[in-house]
């Protein structure tokens, strides 16, 4: 730990913010202690130059005026500042201010000024004998001249001697600095150096791994760095590397597992949906569940239609089970699935489930079938102890169990669709016979009883050769009712018409009819009404009948004139075909079809054949029976 601590980059630091700090502080108190030195000096130097300026002024004070106050004056401020310069003291600046001077430690400048001072004391001795001599003789006089030249001869030595010591000490100022500036700018290059190598570029390095992992490049590893402290971010920083891209590999897996999982979920669905036999719907709803889920076995319950049983609807893999398996609703597993409606995980030993109960060592996960707001039955699927069922896993099996119910339903629906289509075909069919006995043997029986009741007065009158007529009549009439009830049997219609043979069929109607003795006058206005597709004039053959036995049988006795009218006049591009009678009449309104079967019936006719009828009658004032069908109608 020390030694980490000892060659950490925060100690390293700090040691080359402290070192540049004394650097400066050092470079600045030396500066300062010069500065003042130097200043010393230059008042040390200026003194002694003021001394050699007393000592000439001591002299011509002598040889003027010997005895003033000035020589007086000179002669202490020379003496007080020849003292402060050799010991230190106090003297007079120039302007007569005190100032105080150090001591003179330079051996040479303290001999030079020693040499100064004995010199001065014979310059004393000088000026005494000028003071006591004669003062017109003084100034002829020369050893006080050479006296005042040997003292200013010492002071000037005293004086270079101590410029020479300033100049020295400013010498080795500079020298201080220099070396000062050279430490300045190898610590500026060490520090450099330093963060460059311990900083600068581990945190680029650094960068560069965040730079890729913000990219989404999380491959490349982070290499370890030289400084601990950094190397413990790197170190941090490629563990998350590590721990984001496990993650993301993770991640991955799970988004494709899951994105399989939803793919065979859709397919299945899919496939199920498209499915509308229910037993093969449900074996392949069954059997996709334990694929998707990798189960061991699978099995499907339907409700009962009280919704108080679930029975076994279909199986898959292990354990197949009797499909007359049953289960109560109000058993746990059953009531919280179809109960509550949810996707239970549980043991399969504790499922008290006939399916299940051979799956001990399986558990299971069962989900309701669910469409809409109606619950069907459930979905389970069992695989060994050891794998769980993921959550994904629930979501998609109740996926798919919405997806199978939907096809349930669907299914469901098809069948009863089928059902109910096959009882309206049959019910169809039956109404087909009912109007195909009604309109044709229906009429042929009623027209052979007529013959009958002919035949009975022909023979009671001994009419013979009438009678084989009568009978020939009757062979053929039952000749085309067997053909017809065999027609209808066997679903065939009766022979399509050709185009031009309606006016034909039409007139052979009324033959028939005019052999019941009915009065009846064909009328064709317009050839081309005639020209309607088969099934329309098929039906309008049948209409037609019908409307003229209806008139034998209903309009009243025979004094009534029937005419039976076929207008092709069209009225908005429809033709019609108009029988009419002057009998009896009728209340429309009050016939009930169902006791009217023949109405009925020629209605249902006009209508499957596109056409339209109406029954035009009152009481006491005829029947006009009108049927249109629209040109093309039928076809």
């Amino acid at each position: 730990m020390g030694f980490t601590m000892r060659y950490s980059l925060r100690s390293r630091l700090w040691l080359l913010f402290l070192a540049f700090l004394l650097l400066v502080v050092g470079s600045v108190t030396i500066t300062f202690a010069a500065l003042n030195a130097q200043h010393a000096d230059a008042l040390s130097i200026n003194l002694a130059g003021r001394q050699r300026m007393l000592s000439q002024q001591m002299t011509w004070l002598a040889l003027t005026v010997p005895e003033g106050a000035a020589l007086t004056a000179a002669r202490q401020r020379f003496v007080q500042t020849l003292h402060a310069l050799r010991a230190g003291g106090t003297a007079l600046d120039p302007a007569g201010r005190p100032v105080s001077l150090a001591p003179q430690t330079d051996p040479a400048a303290q001999v030079r000024l020693a040499e100064a001072a004995q010199v001065w004391q014979r310059f004393i001795q000088e000026l005494d004998r000028q003071a006591t001599g004669a003062p017109h003789t003084s100034l002829t006089d020369t050893s006080l001249t050479d006296a005042s030249l040997v003292l200013l001869e010492r002071l000037d030595a005293a004086v270079t001697r101590m410029a020479q010591v300033s100049q020295a000490k400013v010498r080795r100022l500079q020298a201080v600095q220099t070396l000062f500036l050279a430490l300045a700018l190898w610590l500026l290059y060490a520090g450099y150096r330093l963060t460059q190598r311990r900083l600068v570029t581990p945190l680029a390095v650094l960068d560069a791994a965040a730079q890729r992992m913000a990219t989404g490049d999380l491959e490349q590893a982070i290499p370890p760095l030289a400084d601990a402290e950094l190397n413990q971010l790197a170190q941090a920083l490629e563990a998350m590397r590590v721990e984001v891209l496990n993650s993301r590999r993770h991640l991955e897996e799970r988004v494709g597992q899951r994105t399989r999982e939803l793919s065979v979920a859709f397919e299945l669905s899919q496939e199920v949906t498209a499915q509308l036999e229910l037993d093969r719907l449900l074996t392949s709803a069954t059997d996709r569940a334990r694929t998707l889920l990798d189960g061991e076995a699978a099995a499907l319950c339907l409700l009962d239609h009280e919704n108080a049983m679930l029975h076994l609807a279909a199986g898959s893999g292990r354990g197949q089970a009797n499909p007359a398996l049953r289960q109560p609703v109000g058993a746990p597993l059953a009531g919280q699935v179809i109960g509550q409606g949810k996707t239970v995980v549980a043991q399969a030993a504790c499922a008290s489930c006939g399916f299940l109960r051979g799956l001990a060592d399986s558990q299971c996960v069962a989900t309701p079938l669910r469409a809409g707001s109606v619950i069907l039955g459930a979905l389970c699927v069992a695989r060994p102890v050891d794998t769980t069922f993921e959550a994904e896993e629930q979501s998609a099996l109740a996926l798919l169990a919405n997806a199978a119910a939907g096809a349930i339903v669907n299914a469901r629906l098809v069948e009863a669709r089928r059902t109910q289509a096959q009882q309206t075909a049959a019910q169809q069919e039956r109404e087909r016979l009912a109007a195909e006995l009604h309109d044709n043997l229906a009429q042929t029986l009623s027209f052979l009883n007529f013959k009958i009741d002919r035949m009975e007065e022909m023979l009671a009158s001994g009419a013979m050769e009438e009678g084989g007529r009568e009978l020939a009549q009757m062979r053929g009439a039952t000749t085309r009712a067997y053909n017809q009830v065999r027609s209808a049997l066997t679903g065939l219609r009766t022979p399509t018409p050709e185009a031009g043979a309606l006016a034909a069929q039409l007139a052979g109607c009324v033959d028939e009819m005019r052999a019941t003795g009915l009065s009846v006058t064909l009328r064709i206005d317009d050839e081309t009404a005639l020209a309607l597709p088969a099934i329309a004039q098929q039906q309008v053959i049948h209409i037609v009948r019908e409307a003229l036995a209806n008139v034998w049988r209903h309009a009243g006795t025979g004094r009534a004139t029937v005419c039976a009218t076929v207008c092709a006049a069209r009225v908005g591009g429809r033709a019609r075909f108009t029988v009419e009678d002057d009998g009896c009449g009728f209340d429309p309104a009050a016939v009930d079809d169902s006791a009217h079967l023949g109405l009925a019936i020629m209605r249902a006719r006009a209508e499957r054949s596109g056409g339209s009828l109406a029954v035009h009658s009152q009481p006491g004032q005829g029947t006009r029976v009108v049927v249109s069908f629209a040109q093309g109608a039928g076809a």
